[in-house]
C-alpha cells in the first residue's frame, strides 16, 4: 500500500509538471491555431537561465522569478516577427509551422550544448523545501509536494483570468473574431504575441521548477515536448481544462507504468495516444479550438 501512495504522488507531481508545459502550448494552439515544436526550447531556456542565475545569486526563488523571462521576450518575438508575418504571407499552415519549429527545438539544443557543452546540471532544492512530510502513513519529499501545489494554483489562476477578466474575454472574442476586435481598436498581434510570450514563460517556469528533481541539459527539451503533445492531444486541442486532465491520465500512465509494468514503459502513453485517436480524435475533454 506505501508502494502504491508513493506512486500515486510521483504521478501527480510528474502531471502537474507536465501540465506546466502542456498548458502554455494548449493556449498558443487554442488561440493561434500555431502548431509550435519549439515548445521544448522554451522549457530548455528557462532551466538554463534559472541556473545561470541561481549560479550567480544562490537564490532559487529568484531563479525561479527571473528564468521564464528570457522564453517569454523570445516567445513574443517569434510570434510577432517571424511567425505572425509567414500568416500574413500565407505561410501559416501547419507543415509550415512545425518545420519552422521543429528546426528552432534543434538549434537550440544544439546552441545550447555549444555554450554548456553536454554535462548535467541542477539547481538546488530550497533549504525551506528540503526534507521530507509525513503524510498518509508515508514520508514524502516536501518540493515535489510544492511542484503538485505550484501546478494546481497555476491551474486555477489560468481558469479564473480566462473565465472571469477582461483580459480572457477579449482572448476569447479574439479566437471567435478577429476582425470585430481589431475594429474595437486592440492590436490583435500585440495581444496574441504575449499570449504566446506567456506560454513560453510558463515553459520557462516549468524548466526552473523541474531542475532541483530532474536534469538540466542540452537536449531536455525534444523528449519532453513529445509527451506535453500527447497532454494537448489527448485533452482536446485548445482545451484548458483538458489539458489539466489529460496531465493526470498521462502522468499516472507514464508513473505506474514504469513501477508496475516497467516492459511497457517505452510506449504506454503512445498506446494511450493512439487509443484516443481512433475512439475519441476530438481528444476526451472536448472540442477543437476551446480555450476554457
Amino acid at each position: 500500500m506505501q508502494l502504491f501512495l508513493i506512486q500515486l504522488l510521483n504521478g501527480v507531481q510528474l502531471s502537474m509538471l507536465v501540465f506546466l508545459l502542456a498548458v502554455g502550448l494548449t493556449l498558443i494552439f487554442g488561440l493561434m491555431n500555431i502548431l509550435n515544436l519549439a515548445h521544448g526550447a522554451f522549457f530548455t531556456m528557462g532551466a538554463y537561465f534559472g541556473l545561470v542565475v541561481a549560479n550567480k545569486t544562490g537564490s532559487f526563488w529568484l531563479a525561479l522569478l527571473i528564468g521564464p523571462l528570457l522564453p517569454f521576450v523570445a516567445g513574443f518575438v517569434l510570434q510577432l516577427f517571424v511567425l505572425q508575418p509567414l500568416a500574413q504571407r500565407g505561410r501559416s499552415t501547419h507543415l509550415d509551422l512545425a518545420l519552422l519549429t521543429f528546426g528552432l527545438l534543434f538549434a537550440t539544443a544544439g546552441a545550447v550544448e555549444y555554450i554548456y557543452g553536454s554535462a548535467f546540471h541542477s539547481i538546488a532544492t530550497p533549504d525551506f523545501l528540503k526534507g521530507r512530510v509525513a503524510l498518509l502513513g508515508i514520508e514524502y519529499p516536501l518540493y515535489r509536494l510544492f511542484i503538485i501545489a505550484v501546478g494546481i494554483a497555476i491551474a486555477v489562476a489560468l481558469v479564473l483570468v480566462i473565465d472571469r477578466t477582461l483580459i480572457g474575454a477579449t482572448l476569447r472574442a479574439g479566437v471567435d473574431n478577429r476582425e470585430m476586435v481589431t475594429a474595437l481598436g486592440i492590436n490583435i498581434n500585440v495581444l496574441f504575441a504575449l499570449v504566446f510570450g506567456f506560454g513560453s514563460a510558463l515553459a520557462g517556469f516549468a524548466g526552473v521548477v523541474a531542475a532541483p528533481v530532474m536534469s538540466i541539459y542540452s537536449n531536455m527539451g525534444i523528449g519532453i515536448v513529445v509527451t506535453t503533445f500527447v497532454v494537448v492531444v489527448v485533452g482536446g486541442l485548445g482545451n484548458l481544462r483538458g489539458s489539466f486532465y489529460a496531465s493526470l491520465i498521462v502522468g499516472m500512465t507514464d508513473t505506474f507504468a514504469q513501477a508496475y509494468l516497467p516492459e511497457a514503459e517505452l510506449f504506454a502513453i503512445y498506446a494511450l495516444l493512439i487509443a484516443v485517436m481512433i475512439f475519441r480524435p476530438q481528444g476526451l475533454f472536448g472540442a477543437v479550438g476551446r480555450v476554457a
